[in-house]
């Protein structure tokens, strides 16, 4: 049964797995942000206020078509690396491409199959990606030449994380592998496999000697970093087994630390407080997520599939403020030139500052399915219909 709806959920359109859960919800009345009567005051104070009264436009920089796609190619779910002043794109047309900030390609790599992978600059030159086989390249993207290819155990759909001068991957098997910088296994550990997945999918969290990893089937471990060994193990999904994507809570959001809090959130599902010494929660939210909230400067702020941006407190997970957007399922924040930057599946990007205000906004072809990146001349965003953008 598993092997089936593993089988199914990959021959599903890309854009039906992203949005048809949110649609559904919308539609039922079920996508709401649970706050408690505490709240509703501080809330009620910034969302009575109209969101787009002062909001400004924000600017295309510059925009190219990646991978020069026809129609009926499937949606591209890969996000750009930048290694020093170069952005590496990994894309459907079974290329790795290299850019600079100014948008202007310098190079083109083939792969063996295509990719929605996001890379890991290990140096300036050396970046690993994934292609949808399971392969990993370790790519000097000063020559263009692959310097190594190791086969995993599954696809990985989020990005390798840097562990000293190492990495971590983790597959869509549930399984984390570290991995040297001449590719080399030195060790993996392996979680129960589970159901339906979505095409994005976590990556670890690596903090001094431990390494955090939060598993499709709701499983959240810590482990060591140098060994692989078990530290603690927690299960926040008590019943995984869904037979529809409208009844799926699925992570796709990497886990983060706030101080000593870990936080683990769910598509559909909850953002969920760890200790992060023995995992015990701390509390809980229903707040659906589709991407890594941010942490600066010991403020958390969230943005839900429920189109609304938050901050909370990472002690309690109390709202501190909250911002309703004329928005689809939203992507980020990312923090770049002091604003909040987000976006969401009908293309739309908004730049809020850190106390809630819409502060600008344009829309991009397409729909936004993963996180902009922050870059020096503004934030970089992938679109599923092959487009790279700068904007800001």
């Amino acid at each position: 049964m598993t092997l089936h709806r593993n089988m199914l959920l990959c021959l599903l359109p890309a854009m039906f797995l992203l949005g048809g859960c949110a649609t559904y919800d919308r539609l039922m009345g079920n996508q709401s942000d649970e706050q408690n009567p505490g709240e509703q005051g501080v809330v009620q104070a910034i969302a009575s206020e109209s969101a787009m009264q002062t909001a400004a436009e924000l600017q295309t920089v510059w925009g190219v078509d990646v991978d020069h796609r026809s129609p009926k190619t499937p949606y591209g779910f890969s996000r750009p690396t930048l290694a020093g002043d170069l952005i590496v794109l990994p894309a459907q047309d079974r290329y790795v491409h290299i850019y600079d900030m100014q948008g202007k390609e310098l190079n083109r790599i083939p792969l063996q199959a295509t990719s929605d992978s996001e890379g890991l600059a290990l140096s300036e030159k050396l970046v690993v990606v994934g292609d949808a086989q399971g392969l990993l390249y370790g790519i000097d993207i000063g020559t263009g030449d692959i310097l190594w290819q190791r086969q995993l155990s599954s696809v990985m759909l989020g990005h390798p994380v840097r562990v000293g001068d190492d990495m971590l991957v983790q597959t869509g098997d549930n399984s984390i592998y570290r991995i040297s910088a001449k590719g080399e296994k030195l060790w993996s550990f392996s979680s129960a496999q589970s159901g339906l997945s979505m095409h994005i999918s976590p990556s670890p969290l690596v903090s001094g000697d431990v390494c955090y990893a939060v598993m499709s089937n709701g499983d959240t471990v810590a482990l060591r970093s140098d060994s692989g060994d078990l530290l603690w193990r927690r299960q926040l999904l008590l019943n995984n087994d869904a037979v529809v994507l409208s009844e799926l809570k699925t992570p796709l959001a990497d886990p983060i630390l706030a101080g000593d809090v870990l936080l683990v959130s769910f598509y559909q599902g909850d953002l969920v407080a760890l200790s992060a010494m023995d995992g015990q929660q701390l509390w809980q939210r229903k707040l659906s997520l589709k991407s890594t909230p941010l942490e600066y400067q010991g403020r958390l702020f969230v943005a839900t599939a429920g189109h609304a941006v938050l901050e909370l407190d990472p002690a309690n997970g109390t709202t501190m403020w909250k911002r309703d957007l004329d928005a689809g399922e939203l992507v980020g924040p990312v923090l770049a030139r002091g604003k909040l930057i987000t976006a969401d599946d009908q293309g739309r990007v908004f730049a809020l500052s850190l106390d809630g205000q819409v502060t600008g906004q344009t829309t991009l072809p397409g729909r936004v399915d993963r996180s902009p990146v922050a870059a020096s001349g503004g934030v970089l965003l992938r679109n599923n219909l092959g487009g790279l953008y700068l904007v800001r």
